[in-house]
């Protein structure tokens, strides 16, 4: 066990952990990062309208992270945290690793863990994610400009999520697998010559070596020819250290809800990127974390000339 105090501990190492961390590190706040290397796009080919590294491979953008946090003195581990305990409002314990378990401390937390995205369960969909199958119409919506694009949603927001595409191509097919959608949503696409197709998924077929989609494949029916396919089947929060630290979620979106400063329900604990409410795009994402270090840095320095 380390007895040493950290002025803060960064939970993930996306674009809103690393973000923060450089930002404490440049405050030359004692900050320590953990990295599990599991980032949400991963599977990505590009990160894209990130200002000045549009394009770049997320593991690149990463990379460069983590050598811009270390070059300023920020400490970055590389281990899964198991474990969070609220000990006061400026006391908190961080357990890490799965063979020899550390513990670490510090006066602030900040919360950047992430969603996971639920995923179609259906052959075809790893060898397609990431370059012609996406989940976020705002990050990869341009590059399929007059493709015909299908559509994988079923829930209440699927033909909102369906429609939001129309903004660069009018070739495009809503799939609800089995599902049923309001009478609504179907006037609503029937109106905006969208169409509806409800039989079973049952694969994504096209040419692997490229992983360029062609076509999705249904248990009746004749195949759908396609350029492209976004998914949204929902998404969960990646950790439940929320819970564990009394966090409380925003009733709307079922998120971490922070407030201006991006600090959660419980003093002392940020949070920044996917976890909270607003966009998800990596460059929103830094953005929060930046705002998330001075927010901390002002906090800590309120706390030193109090003398607390």
């Amino acid at each position: 066990m380390s007895n040493d105090l950290y002025d803060c501990i960064v939970i993930g190492a996306g674009p809103a952990g690393l973000s923060a961390s450089l930002f404490l590190a440049r405050y030359l706040r004692r900050t320590l990062t953990f990295h599990h290397n599991s980032p949400r796009n991963e599977y990505a080919h590009g990160v894209h309208g990130f200002l000045g590294h549009h394009g770049i491979r997320p593991g690149e953008l990463l990379a460069r992270g983590r050598d811009e946090v270390t070059s300023h003195g920020g400490l970055i581990i590389e281990a899964c945290v198991t474990a969070v305990e609220k000990v006061s409002s400026d006391h908190f314990r961080v357990s890490a690793g799965s063979e020899e378990t550390q513990v670490f401390e510090a006066r602030r937390l900040l919360l950047a863990t992430g969603l996971r995205d639920l995923t179609p369960d259906c052959p075809g969909f790893r060898e397609f994610y990431g370059t012609s199958v996406h989940h976020c119409p705002d990050c990869d919506g341009y590059e399929v400009k007059d493709k015909r694009v299908a559509v994988l949603a079923h829930d209440r927001n699927a033909a909102a999520f369906t429609t939001n595409l129309l903004t660069w191509t009018k070739h495009v097919t809503l799939l609800t697998d089995r599902r049923e959608i309001s009478r609504e949503d179907h006037a609503k696409l029937a109106d905006l010559n969208v169409a509806v197709r409800t039989e079973s998924v049952v694969a994504l077929d096209g040419d692997k070596e490229t992983r360029q989609l062609q076509r999705v494949l249904f248990a009746q029916g004749e195949p759908l020819e396609c350029d492209a396919l976004f998914f949204n089947l929902g998404t969960e929060l990646a950790t439940d250290f929320h819970e564990t630290l009394g966090c409380r979620l925003d009733e709307e979106c079922g998120l971490l809800w922070v407030d201006q400063t991006r600090q959660t329900s419980t003093k002392g604990v940020f949070a920044a990127g996917d976890i909270t409410p607003n966009s998800q795009l990596a460059v929103v994402a830094a953005a929060e974390g930046a705002m998330a270090a001075i927010h901390i840095h002002r906090s800590l320095n309120l706390d030193e000339r109090q003398g607390s």
